[in-house]
């Protein structure tokens, strides 16, 4: 049986999370060509490590935050959208989508 100490472990942790934002990443560019590669990249990975850090675990809802870090830089910074998000009664992933539905609301209403 293979055997890994933590530090192995945690390379291979980054090595995973690192493929998965590429991954991401690109299925991003092949939406909007015209968009950087390097920013995307670079702006997903924040995210993603967002993500990992405030508890997030439902795929679905990584992508969409790292979708939405590329076209709002660092909104997950942003201290009043972390506390929300980290706000105890709801998961990080019923507060996306709580912020998700005022995002679109706002933009229909600019529209």
């Amino acid at each position: 049986m293979l055997e890994l100490n933590l530090e192995q472990w945690q390379a291979l942790q980054r090595l995973d999370a690192g493929q998965f934002v590429a991954a991401v990443a690109a299925q991003f560019q092949a939406q909007r060509p015209d968009s950087d590669r390097t920013t995307v990249q670079t702006r997903m990975q924040a995210a993603h490590d967002y993500a990992t850090k405030a508890g997030f675990t439902s795929t679905p809802h990584i992508i969409r935050l790292l979708y939405l870090a590329t076209d709002a830089p660092h909104i997950h910074d942003d201290p009043v959208v972390d506390s929300y998000l980290r706000k105890p009664g709801a998961t990080p992933e019923q507060r996306l989508d709580d912020l998700d539905a005022v995002i679109n609301a706002h933009l229909k209403r600019k529209a």
